[in-house]
């Protein structure tokens, strides 16, 4: 595979969240994250209390799906 290609393909992360009460709160998680450029794919669990997300390491950084998170009114944790 050539360099080029490589960075054609997405990366996926699992982010797991604190504070949410309902599934109101996924929804509104997950929206503010699939409204990221560079994010193929969010979905939130708020039985499982997680993200799992698919997006393009070029154009939107694990730092910023996080602060998305936080900018929500959740927590981010490890």
């Amino acid at each position: 595979m050539s360099k080029a290609e490589s960075k054609s393909e997405p990366n996926k992360t699992v982010i797991n969240i604190s504070g949410m009460s309902c599934n109101h709160c996924a929804r509104r998680v997950e929206d503010s994250l699939n409204k990221l450029p560079g994010v193929m794919e969010a979905m939130v669990s708020f039985n499982e209390n997680k993200a799992i997300i698919k997006y393009s390491p070029e154009q939107v950084g694990l730092d910023k799906l996080k602060d998305t998170i936080m900018n929500s009114g959740y927590e981010v944790t490890e």
